[in-house]
C-alpha cells in the first residue's frame, strides 16, 4: 500500500515539479551511494527520486546489494521529523546496521547528504507571498511545499554534498553505539553547513541591522569628533541614518528569482556558453571560513555573471560592493535588492560616511554572509589588472583582528570574455575619448545587444586565500602596515591570472598584433596559434592555466565570425588581420593573458637578435634580473617558473637550441626563426617601455615627476612615429608603477633636493639593452632626448 501511495504522490509531483540538482559532481561513480535527508519527508524524498532518475543517478528507492549488506533502500532520514531532536532511540536503523556492517562492507559505501529547499530567501521578506513561497531557516512545511509546487515549481533545488566515506568515519574497534552516534553528529553538521553554504546566515529584519550600524560605538564616535568641531549632533545623526539607508543592500528573493529568469534568457541570447570551474572547493572551506569573492573587473556583467552562477550552483548569493555611479533611478533598487550594497568612490572629508560603511561591511562579515568586490576598484580599459585599490582590503583586515566568528578567505575569480560587451565604449576610450557617466537610458540602449553575438565566457575560480593564515605568516596582531595590504593585494590579483584561459580570440590577438601591420597570411596565422597551444600545455602541464583545444582553423573561422577578424584575399593568398581601431580594441583581449607567455617571450627577446650561443648562465641571470619588473607589471608571480622547464618547452617547440652549456635561436632565414620573433614581441614593447625610462634615468638629472612626465612623452612620440598602436605604451601609471618598483629594488633613490640617483648597474642594463631593444626604438628615445 505505501508503494502504492507513493508511486501515485510521485506522478502527481511530477507534474508540478522543476526540480534542479546542484553538487552532482559530488557523487562518485564507483561506489556505493547511500543517500542522507535531515528527516523524513515524502515530498523531499520524491524531489531526489526524480532528480536522480534524469541525471541517471541511482534510485534512492533502489536496494542496496552488497556481500554481508542487503538493504531494500538506499536512503536514510537523520531525524523522525523536521523541529525532532536527535537520541539514539531515533537514530536511523538502516544508518545503525550499515555502521555495524563488515569492514569491507563500509569501505565500498559512501553516504550523501542530500538537502531539498523549497525556494531560496535571502532576508526576512515583507510579503505573504515570498513567505509562503520561499526557503529560509524557519522549517518549511507541508503547505509551503504545496504552495512551492504551485507557485514556484521551477525553483526547488536538490542538493547533493561532498559524500562521507563510512570506512573512514567508522573505525575497526568503535563501539557500535559511539560509532553511530558520532556519524549522525558528522551527517547533521554537513546538512546544517549546506544550508549555510545555500541560504547564508539567518538575517535580522534590515531595518534593526541599520540600526545596530548607526548606534554602534564607531559610528558614535565619529559623530562625536564632528560635534567637537562644531557640528550638530541631530543632524550628524540624520546623516548617519540617510547614509546607512543609502549604503545597505536589501536582498529580496522574489528580485533575485525574477532577475535569475531574466538573466538566463539575457545569456542563452548573447552567449554560445558559460563554463565554470573551481567551484568544487567551496563548500568545504565555506564551512570554515567567510567568502570573499575578489573577482577581476572587466566588464559590467562580472557581478552578473558570479552572483548567476553562485546561485544555481546552490551557493550563497554575496554581497557586492557596487559603485554609487550604479545608484541610478529603477537600476539602483533592482541592483540593491539583487545584492549590491553601495559607496562612494572617496570617502575623503566625510568621516561619518567612512564609519557607517565600515561598520556596515563588518556587520555583514559577522553574521557570516559572503562579500564580493572588485581588487582593482574600477573596470580595466587596457585589458590587464589594474593595480589594486587597498580600501576594502585594509577594512577587512581590520574587521578580522577586530574579531569575527569566521574568518575571511579571499577567493580570486577570473573572467574571460570572447567578446565584450563594453567593446565599443572601450574601443573609444582607448583612443582618446573621455569616460561616460552612466545613465538610466544606458539600459534601454543595450537592449540591442541581444543581436548579437559575443561567444563563450569562462569564469574560473582560484585557490582562497585564507586571511587568518595570512595574517599569523605576516605576523599581524593590531594593524597591517600599508606595504603589507599592497603585497596581500598583489597575491590576489596574482590569483586571478593564474586561473586565466586563452580563449580563440585571446590566440588570434596574441598572434596577429605581433606582426608589424597587425596582419599575418593565413597559414602563418594558424602555426602560431598551433604553437601558442602546445607552449601554453608544456608550461602548465597542472591545467592551472587553460588554452583552447580547438583546431587552430576553428579557432580562426570561430573569431571572424564574432567580427574580431577580417580577412584580406590577396594573389599570393589569404592575409589576416586587423583594421587599424579595431587592432586597438583587439590589445585589450591580447592584454587579458599576455602573462601566460611572459617568460617564453621574455627569452625570446634575450636570444633572437644574437649572432653567437648565450650561456645559460647568464641567461638565467638575465631572467632572474629582469623579470620579477614584467611580472609586477602583469600581475604575476614574481619569481620565474622553473627556467629550465621553459626552455626545454621551447626546445621541443624548435624555437631554441640547447647545447651544452649555451642556448641559441633557429638560423635566420628559417620558419622556427619568425615564430621566434612573433613570441619575443609580446613583452618587446614592455622592455621598450622600461628601456626609455631606464635611457632618462642615466642621461639627465630628474625629479620623480620629470622623469614620468619625459618619459611619457617619448613614448607617446614613438608611438606616433613608429605605429605602435598599444594605448599601454604611453600609460602614465605604467610608468609610475616601474619608477616605484626601481626604488623599491634600490635601483634609484632621492637626493635630498629630490634628484634622481641612480646605480651604477643601470649602465649595464643599457649596454646589454643593444641586442635586446630594436634599434629604430634606441634611435628613437635618443632623439627624444636631443
Amino acid at each position: 500500500m505505501k508503494a502504492i501511495l507513493y508511486r501515485a504522490n510521485r506522478s502527481i509531483v511530477r507534474i508540478f515539479a522543476r526540480p534542479t540538482l546542484t553538487g552532482a559532481d559530488n557523487i562518485p561513480e564507483d561506489a556505493e551511494i547511500v543517500y542522507v535527508l535531515h528527516h523524513r519527508s515524502v515530498t523531499n524524498l520524491i524531489m531526489l527520486d526524480l532528480v536522480c532518475s534524469a541525471h541517471n543517478l541511482p534510485s534512492p528507492l533502489a536496494p542496496l546489494d552488497l556481500p554481508g549488506c542487503q538493504e531494500s533502500r538506499r536512503f536514510f532520514a537523520l531525524l523522525r521529523s523536521a523541529g525532532g531532536r536527535m537520541t539514539m532511540k531515533d537514530l536511523s536503523e538502516r544508518m545503525t546496521r550499515l555502521v555495524t556492517s563488515d569492514t569491507a562492507v563500509r569501505e565500498k559505501v559512501v553516504l550523501v547528504p542530500v538537502s531539498v529547499f523549497w525556494g531560496r530567501a535571502m532576508s526576512t521578506q515583507n510579503s505573504l507571498l515570498s513567505v509562503l513561497t520561499s526557503e529560509y531557516w524557519a522549517v518549511t512545511g507541508r503547505f509551503k511545499r504545496f504552495i512551492n509546487l504551485v507557485m514556484s515549481r521551477k525553483n526547488i533545488f536538490v542538493h547533493t554534498g561532498r559524500p562521507i566515506s563510512l570506512g573512514e568515519v567508522v573505525r575497526e574497534d568503535d563501539d557500535p553505539s559511539i560509532a553511530a552516534r558520532r556519524t549522525a553528529r558528522l551527517l547533521r553538521v554537513r546538512l546544517r553547513l549546506q544550508r549555510v553554504t545555500a541560504l547564508g546566515p539567518d538575517f535580522s529584519h534590515r531595518r534593526t541591522l541599520l540600526s545596530q550600524v548607526v548606534n554602534s560605538r564607531g559610528v558614535q564616535r565619529a559623530i562625536d569628533a564632528e560635534v567637537a568641531s562644531g557640528g550638530d549632533e541631530k543632524k550628524l545623526k540624520r546623516a548617519a541614518r540617510k547614509h546607512a539607508r543609502t549604503i545597505a543592500s536589501d536582498m529580496a528573493y522574489p528580485t533575485i528569482r525574477i532577475l535569475s529568469g531574466l538573466l538566463r534568457r539575457f545569456w542563452n541570447r548573447i552567449y554560445d556558453g558559460i563554463d565554470a570551474s573551481g567551484l568544487d572547493h567551496l563548500e568545504d572551506i565555506s564551512a570554515t571560513h567567510t567568502l570573499v569573492y575578489t573577482p577581476s573587473h572587466r566588464s559590467h556583467l562580472d557581478y552578473l555573471l558570479l552572483s548567476y552562477i553562485l546561485y544555481y550552483r546552490g551557493f550563497m548569493i554575496p554581497h557586492i560592493a557596487a559603485g554609487d555611479n550604479l545608484n541610478l533611478p529603477i537600476l539602483g533598487s533592482i541592483l540593491r535588492r539583487g545584492g549590491a550594497f553601495f559607496m562612494r568612490r572617496s570617502f575623503r572629508g566625510d568621516p561619518v560616511y567612512s564609519a557607517v560603511f565600515d561598520e556596515y561591511l563588518y556587520q555583514v562579515y559577522r553574521r557570516g554572509h559572503c562579500v564580493e568586490f572588485f581588487p582593482e576598484g574600477g573596470r580595466t580599459r587596457t585589458g590587464r589588472l589594474l593595480p589594486p585599490r587597498l580600501g576594502l582590503l585594509k577594512m577587512s583586515i581590520d574587521h578580522q583582528i577586530r574579531g569575527l566568528p569566521k574568518p575571511l578567505a579571499f577567493v580570486p575569480v577570473y573572467f574571460g570574455y570572447e567578446k565584450v560587451v563594453e567593446g565599443s565604449s572601450y574601443l573609444s576610450e582607448l583612443r582618446g575619448a573621455d569616460k561616460e557617466a552612466e545613465r538610466v537610458s544606458d539600459v534601454f540602449k543595450n537592449l540591442k545587444l541581444i543581436r548579437q553575438n559575443f561567444g563563450r565566457v569562462n569564469v574560473r575560480i582560484g585557490k582562497p586565500i585564507k586571511l587568518d593564515e595570512w595574517l599569523a605568516q605576516e605576523g599581524i596582531e593590531t594593524e597591517a602596515e600599508e606595504h603589507q595590504l599592497a603585497e596581500l593585494g598583489k597575491q590576489i590579483l596574482s590569483g586571478i591570472n593564474t586561473q586565466a584561459h586563452v580563449n580563440p580570440v585571446n590566440l588570434v590577438a596574441l598572434t596577429t598584433l605581433a606582426a608589424p601591420n597587425s596582419a599575418l597570411e593565413e597559414q602563418q596565422v594558424l602555426t602560431q596559434i598551433e604553437l601558442y597551444q602546445q607552449i601554453l600545455h608544456g608550461l602548465y602541464p597542472d591545467g592551472s592555466i587553460t588554452v583552447s583545444e580547438e583546431r587552430p582553423t576553428a579557432i580562426v573561422d570561430h573569431v571572424e565570425a564574432l567580427g574580431l577578424l577580417t580577412r584580406y584575399e590577396e594573389s599570393f593568398g589569404d592575409v589576416l588581420g586587423h583594421e587599424p581601431f579595431p587592432a586597438v580594441l583587439m590589445t585589450w583581449y591580447k592584454n587579458n593573458t599576455i602573462h601566460t607567455l611572459a617568460l617564453p617571450s621574455l627569452i625570446a627577446c634575450f636570444i633572437v637578435r644574437r649572432r653567437r650561443p648565450l650561456r645559460f648562465d647568464l641567461l638565467r641571470g638575465m631572467v632572474e634580473r629582469v623579470f620579477p619588473y614584467l611580472a609586477s607589471e602583469l600581475s604575476i608571480q614574481p619569481s620565474p617558473m622553473h627556467l629550465d622547464t621553459c626552455v626545454a618547452v621551447l626546445e621541443s617547440a624548435g624555437l631554441l637550441q640547447k647545447q651544452d652549456a649555451y642556448v641559441c635561436a633557429p638560423k635566420a632565414d628559417s620558419q622556427a626563426h619568425l615564430q621566434l620573433s612573433l613570441l619575443a614581441r609580446l613583452v618587446s614593447q614592455t622592455l621598450e617601455r622600461m628601456y626609455i625610462v631606464i635611457r632618462h634615468v642615466t642621461h639627465g638629472c630628474h625629479t620623480r615627476d620629470e622623469l614620468r612626465t619625459s618619459s611619457q612623452l617619448s613614448a607617446q612620440r614613438m608611438s606616433r612615429i613608429y605605429g605602435i598602436n598599444a594605448p599601454e605604451f604611453s600609460d602614465r601609471h605604467l610608468f609610475d608603477a616601474f619608477i616605484d618598483a626601481l626604488e623599491h629594488n634600490g635601483i634609484i633613490h632621492y637626493q635630498p633636493d629630490g634628484m634622481i640617483h641612480y646605480d651604477p648597474v643601470l649602465g649595464q642594463v643599457l649596454k646589454a639593452a643593444e641586442l635586446v631593444i630594436d634599434p629604430d626604438v634606441r634611435h628613437g628615445v635618443l632623439t627624444s632626448q636631443s
